[in-house]
């Protein structure tokens, strides 16, 4: 007789919860590394969040500073700051004049009329007379301020309306020279009369013409020297050391290096004690790349994190006027000026200069920037002047901030997992919960959670409140509450949106009682908005049926 074995019962596949935690991506944005191997305190995307140490905060707003010049006919090109021995100024250039843009408010004084172009190059210079803003631009004569009076010097030797580029250089003013090889000097100290021509060709093999020209200080083993940089149309550095170029005792060519071609009239910033360079191939100091060959100088980019990001945007917008960098010490921030449309639209490649992580900024059409009294002010696409990283909206837009972490597999790459919960360790101002969601394997999420705040009504106005009797907005308080986050997938990141500058605030935040016109309605929001993240908490389940 045939015996039949018995069935066995099927075992129950038991599903297994499990909680894991993720950092907040204070390493900043990678636009570098693959997405299936990249460090946990990294980001996929990072707009708006800037990573600080042990966190990320929505970034700051701007506010008008200065609006309407040259009657909204052109963009802000260039923004410039005379530096006085106990005084300062800040002056604007736009469409065909420059106007001093020091005192904020709408009326604004035009001091230089009937220029060719407003894109200018400028240094400060002192010498025994006084402190000298001094300016250029290849198409009109130069022109200089001495903290009382504008004037044009006379200059002979060169035709002074192609000096294209301006450098001051042990206590001399050098001049590029337009669509040429050569640079011109003057005398030490002096801000007019004879220039001296200094041809450069002759260490430009690769062709071309002179860029620009900037001191790099660096110790060359008997203490600190200011050595003379020129950068070449076609990324050739000539490097000089010593004091006077009419003298070949105590002047000479240090080297010659070839490096990715610059971006732009502005591709020079000073670092510290570093000179950073902008290229189509990324940004670098020229501490770090001169003694390799160079292909292997990309690796040693700062920009190297978000490599993929700026060689994209150096094909797609490199002949764009309006790349710069920017070094904005009270923010700890070195900002990167990408114009994505010239004169029309544009965002910033934003480092932590503490912690070398980056980040993107949206929302800032800016043409130009600059350091002014220790904040930080743009140049806008319509006429406009504005001081960023202050208050909670731009202008008055909200500042829509989206963040996405590393993909994660959670050490089990090979198995499913379906996310249930999520919980971000917040602090805010206003209750502000962030929107979240579960982006999985390498799509991010569709859907994300509602944006909670408990608003401020009954907040007061600024300026029109009754002191020590109306209620000030409350302040920053840890949120901890978990939300729902479904999702399935093998690979899981946390996505997350916030918005600061919303209705909310801008009734409790106008300036004054809006004295100063229509386009000073509801432009500054004087409270701020704080939103910070310090990390998620999630739960998922696994099981083989997932």
């Amino acid at each position: 007789m045939l015996m039949r074995a018995p069935l066995r019962a099927n075992r129950n596949r038991q599903q297994v919860v499990r909680q894991a935690t993720v950092p907040a991506p204070v390493g900043g944005w990678d636009a570098v590394s693959p997405l299936a191997a990249m460090p946990d305190d990294h980001a996929v995307q990072l707009d708006n969040w800037f990573p600080r140490p042990g966190y990320v905060e929505v970034r700051r707003g701007h506010r008008y500073h200065a609006w309407d010049l040259a009657d909204n006919a052109g963009p802000v090109e260039t923004l410039m700051v005379w530096q006085g021995k106990s005084s300062s100024k800040l002056f604007a250039a736009s469409v065909d004049a420059v106007f001093d843009v020091t005192t904020r408010g709408q009326s604004t004084t035009e001091v230089v009329s009937s220029l060719n172009e407003p894109y200018l190059q400028w240094v400060n210079f002192t010498n025994a007379g006084a402190n000298y803003l001094y300016f250029v631009n290849g198409s009109d004569a130069p022109r200089h301020y001495n903290g009382t009076t504008w004037a044009t010097p006379s200059i002979s030797g060169i035709t002074a309306s192609n000096a294209v580029h301006i450098n001051v250089h042990k206590k001399r003013i050098w001049f590029t020279i337009k669509d040429s090889t050569k640079a011109a000097y003057l005398a030490t100290d002096a801000i007019a009369g004879a220039a001296t021509e200094f041809e450069l060709g002759s260490n430009f093999d690769r062709g071309g013409y002179l860029m620009a020209m900037a001191t790099w200080t660096r110790d060359g083993g008997s203490g600190a020297d200011d050595y003379a940089v020129f950068i070449s149309s076609r990324g050739q550095l000539a490097i000089y050391q010593g004091t006077d170029p009419d003298s070949a005792v105590t002047w000479s060519l240090i080297g010659v290096f070839d490096i990715a071609a610059p971006i732009g009239r502005r591709c020079f910033e000073r670092w510290g004690n570093d000179l950073l360079v902008i290229t189509v191939e990324g940004v670098y100091a020229l501490s770090s790349i001169l003694a390799v060959d160079t292909s292997s100088q990309q690796r040693l980019a700062i920009t190297q994190r978000i490599t993929n990001a700026m060689t994209s945007a150096a094909r797609s917008y490199g002949t764009n006027q309006g790349w710069q960098l920017c070094v904005y010490p009270k923010g700890t921030q070195l900002i990167l000026n990408v114009p994505t449309s010239e004169f029309v639209s544009g965002q910033q490649y934003v480092m932590n200069t503490l912690t070398g992580a980056w980040c993107r900024f949206t929302g800032q059409d800016a043409a130009c920037w600059v350091n002014y009294n220790d904040d930080i002010y743009f140049g806008g696409m319509a006429g406009d002047v504005y001081q960023a990283d202050t208050g909670s909206a731009d202008v008055d837009q909200v500042i829509t901030a989206i963040g996405e972490t590393a993909y994660n597999p959670y050490k089990d790459p090979g198995r499913s997992k379906r996310w249930t919960a999520l919980q971000p360790l917040v602090i805010s101002t206003d209750n502000i919960f962030p929107q979240l969601g579960i982006s999985t394997d390498f799509q991010s999420a569709a859907s994300l959670s509602s944006q909670s705040i408990t608003t401020f009504e009954n907040s007061g106005i600024w300026d029109t409140a009754t002191w020590d009797s109306s209620i000030w907005s409350q302040d920053a308080t840890q949120i901890n509450d978990w939300t729902s986050a479904p999702a399935l997938g093998k690979f899981g990141a946390v996505r997350f949106r916030a918005q600061t500058g919303g209705e909310s605030v801008s009734d409790a935040a106008h300036w004054g009682v809006e004295t100063w016109g229509d386009a000073w309605s509801t432009d500054d929001f004087s409270v701020e908005q704080i939103v910070q993240i310090n990390g998620f908490v999630l739960t998922y389940e696994t099981g083989d049926y997932y």
